[in-house]
C-alpha cells in the first residue's frame, strides 16, 4: 500500500563510509578481491526473514551464485509527472529513466556504479591517485553525477553516463578499472591536502529551471579536520573546515573555519535539505550534537541533543540521525523525538522509503521505523549476515539497500513484499551516504509546504 506520494526528477538516479586503509594497486587494470582474484558483481536471490533485530538467519547465501533479474525494471509506485506530493515541481519531476547506486570499496580505493535495475556493476572508478579510503558518495538530484570523498583527502567527480564523459576510454566494470587519469568519466579531483580526515559530503539540489527542467548552480558541500592523529580518539582534530565547491568545476567557493578545536572524529555526516542547507553530525559517539550551515549566510547554528552518525532528512523536512538512539530532529519546533522501543547493536546509516517508513541498519538486518509515530515497524534479517548494516539508502524505484560494514556484498531489499537479493564482488565496502540520490531528490521534489 502506498502511504505517501513520492515523485523523481525526469533524468537519472543513482549513490555511501569505520576505516579501511588499505592499499590499492593503482597501475593495474582490474578488480582484485581480498584473496587477489578478479572479481564482477553477483547476485543471489533470498526471501527475506521478519524477526526481531537479535535472531539470527539461515545459511549464507553464496555470494558467487548468480540469479537472473526478473524485475522489468519499472517503477514499484504509479507516479507520474504532476501528481500530487510536488510543491511548485509541475512537471519536472516524474520516473527516472535509469538508476545506480555508488558504493564505495574503502579498502580498494575505488568506488563501483552497480545498476539498481539489473543489479550489474556497470563501472568501477579510482577516487584519487594514491589510496585514500574512501567512504561517503553523494548523487546529484538529476542522478548525472556521483562526488566521492576519501577519509584521507580529496573529492571526485564521476558522471554516470557515457554521453557526458569526456570520451569512451570508462570502466565497463569490476574487472575494468582504468589508471588514474585515464578513465573520461572521471569529471575532476579536488586535493584537500591538509584534511587528517574527510568524511561528509553532499551535493545540493541547486536551482531548478522549470521551462527546461534542468537543475543548475548546483553545488557540494563537503567537512574536513585539520590536524591530530587519524582516528585517535578524543582531539584527533585541531580544526574543523566546511567548504562549498562548484559542482561543474570542483573549485572551492566558500570555506567555513568551526570553532571546534578539540574532538573525537570531528564532524561525521552530511545532508542537505530542501533549502540546501547542510546539516552535519558534529561529534562522534558519547557527545551528541549537530550543526545546521545556513546556504545563504554561511553561518553555523548547533543543535543539540542529536544522536547522529548516518543523518538525513525526511520528506517532511524532518533531520533524522542514527547513532545509539535513533530519533528525529523537527526544525520547526527545535525539539528531538527518539523512537518508541529499543533497536539493539543500531545507529549507523539511516533512509527514509517511499511508505513512510525509516530504515536503520542493524547487526545483521534493517530495522524500520515510522517516520510520524516514531514506532518500531518490520526488521529484515539478511540469511547468514551477522554485520551491522552501516549503510542505508532507497533508489528511484523504491528499493532498498543495505551495505554491511567493510564487506564483499550489498542487498537490495522489495519495499513490499520485503524480499531480497543479495549483489557480491565489493572490496571492503563501507558507505552509508545518499549513494542513490533518493534523498536529495525526496526533498527536492516534495519539499515542506510554508
Amino acid at each position: 500500500m502506498r502511504l505517501r506520494t513520492t515523485v523523481w526528477t525526469l533524468a537519472v538516479l543513482s549513490g555511501c563510509g569505520a576505516s579501511n586503509d588499505g592499499a590499492a594497486d593503482f597501475g593495474s587494470a582490474s578488480a582484485e578481491d581480498s584473496t587477489g582474484a578478479i572479481t564482477s558483481a553477483s547476485i543471489t536471490t533470498s526471501a527475506t526473514t521478519s524477526a526481531s533485530a537479535g535472531s539470527s538467519g539461515a545459511t549464507e547465501p553464496d555470494p558467487t551464485a548468480t540469479t537472473a533479474d526478473t524485475s522489468d525494471g519499472g517503477a514499484l509506485f504509479d507516479v507520474g509527472a504532476g501528481e500530487t506530493g510536488t510543491v511548485g515541481r509541475g512537471e519536472c519531476c516524474g520516473d527516472a529513466e535509469w538508476s545506480y547506486i555508488w558504493i564505495a570499496n574503502s579498502s580498494q580505493s575505488t568506488v563501483s556504479k552497480i545498476n539498481t535495475r539489473t543489479l550489474i556493476e556497470e563501472g568501477r572508478y579510482y577516487t584519487r591517485a594514491t589510496p585514500g579510503n574512501p567512504s561517503r558518495t553523494s548523487v546529484s538530484v538529476d542522478g548525472r553525477a556521483v562526488v566521492v570523498a576519501n577519509r584521507f583527502g580529496g573529492l571526485t567527480k564521476i558522471w554516470a553516463r557515457p554521453e557526458n564523459c569526456a570520451g569512451a576510454n570508462t570502466s565497463n566494470g569490476a574487472a575494468d578499472i582504468k589508471p588514474w587519469g585515464t578513465d573520461d568519466c572521471v569529471a575532476w579531483h579536488t586535493p584537500f591536502p591538509e584534511a587528517r580526515s574527510q568524511r561528509p559530503v553532499a551535493w545540493t539540489s541547486g536551482v531548478l529551471d522549470e521551462d527546461t527542467c534542468e537543475w543548475n548552480e548546483q553545488k557540494i558541500w563537503t567537512a574536513e579536520g585539520r590536524g591530530g592523529v587519524v582516528d585517535s580518539g578524543m582531539c584527533s582534530d585541531t580544526e574543523i573546515w566546511v567548504h562549498r565547491l562548484d559542482g561543474d568545476t570542483g573549485a572551492v567557493e566558500d570555506s567555513i573555519n568551526l570553532p571546534y578545536p578539540c574532538t573525537n572524529f570531528g564532524v561525521y555526516g552530511g545532508a542537505v535539505d530542501s533549502n540546501n542547507d547542510l546539516w552535519l553530525t558534529r561529534l562522534f559517539e558519547g557527545n551528541p550534537g549537530a550543526l545546521l550551515i545556513d546556504h545563504e549566510t554561511l553561518e553555523h547554528t548547533e543543535i543539540g541533543p542529536f544522536y547522529g552518525y548516518g543523518i538525513t532528512v525526511d520528506h517532511n523536512g524532518r533531520i533524522w540521525g542514527g547513532t545509539g538512539v535513533p530519533g528525529r530532529w523537527d526544525p520547526a519546533t527545535q525539539t528531538w523525538h527518539s523512537i518508541i522501543g529499543s533497536i539493539p547493536n543500531s545507529g549507523v546509516g539511516l533512509a527514509e522509503d517511499q511508505q513512510n517508513r525509516m530504515w536503520v541498519g542493524i547487526n545483521g538486518g534493517m530495522q524500520a521505523i515510522d517516520v510520524e509515530t516514531m514506532l518500531l515497524g518490520e526488521t529484515v534479517m539478511f540469511a547468514g549476515e551477522s554485520i551491522q548494516s552501516k549503510g542505508m539508502s532507497v533508489d528511484v524505484d523504491g528499493y532498498i539497500w543495505a551495505v554491511p560494514d567493510s564487506q564483499t556484498r550489498a542487498y537490495r531489499v522489495d519495499p513490499n513484499d520485503l524480499s531480497y537479493e543479495q549483489i557480491g564482488g565489493l572490496v571492503g565496502a563501507y558507505t552509508y551516504s545518499d549513494m542513490t540520490g533518493g534523498a536529495l531528490n525526496s526533498v527536492a521534489c516534495n519539499p515542506p509546504a510554508g
